[in-house]
């Protein structure tokens, strides 16, 4: 049984249902942190299967971001030994749920070997230990990461690369809203020079979260 699997989501709350859907294998917590809820009326309705003992949803006033998500996951379970992640607009093919919960180990950081890497993952207890959390500078999207694989890289943390089959829409929360694709030219500009300066600068930290970038960085800007 896989002891948690964290999954943010910001839109496309059909996409999450079909990675609910795709769940075959059991799952003792699911958590789901609603980073669009400000901007939905209607309730989602979301259906879980059988095979998940226990769902958490988390309606949040604001966008935490990807780092800042990832990281409130791994915050809510500390006693776990490793931490499963999923995109809302992935899905997994059969036997992949299996196939991480076989293959990640607590001393790894595991990615399937299907690109992109990162659509699920699993994170060791012991590389939060080593590496630290996601980089939270990093907001609301892209280069976190790869800013995390850097660190790993530096802290001779394993990535493990598992052939789990799964599926992917890419790019499908900023190609559904026209304000996300607005503001993304500018936050992805400002992400990629704050995760060239990290390697330029020999920073291997976990960072920390900014007022200004994170007012600077708002994709809905300010809706």
């Amino acid at each position: 049984m896989i002891t948690n699997l964290i999954v943010p989501v910001l839109n496309r709350y059909d996409l999450l249902q079909r990675m609910l859907n795709s769940i075959d294998y059991p799952i003792e917590h699911l958590l789901i942190l609603d980073n669009g809820a400000s901007h939905v009326e209607e309730d989602i309705g979301l259906n879980v299967p059988p095979t998940v003992d226990k769902t958490t949803y988390l309606p949040l006033p604001s966008n935490l971001g990807v780092s800042g998500s990832w990281n409130l996951g791994i915050k809510l379970f500390p006693f776990a030994d490793r931490f499963f992640f999923a995109s809302n607009d992935m899905w997994f093919e059969p036997g992949a749920l299996e196939t991480l919960d076989i293959n990640a180990k607590p001393d790894e950081l595991t990615l399937v070997s299907e690109f992109p890497n990162w659509q699920t993952f699993v994170v060791g207890e012991d590389v939060v230990n080593r590496v630290g959390l996601f980089d939270e500078a990093l907001y609301p999207a892209y280069f976190e990461d790869k800013d995390y694989e850097r660190r790993c890289l530096h802290e001779n943390v394993r990535i493990n690369l598992v052939a789990a089959t799964v599926g992917h829409d890419n790019s499908s929360t900023i190609k559904s809203d026209s304000r996300f694709r607005f503001r993304n030219s500018t936050t992805f500009k400002n992400n990629r020079q704050y995760y060239d300066l990290k390697q330029r600068v020999d920073d291997y930290s976990q960072g920390h979260w900014n007022l200004v970038t994170r007012r600077q960085n708002d994709w809905t800007d300010g809706l």
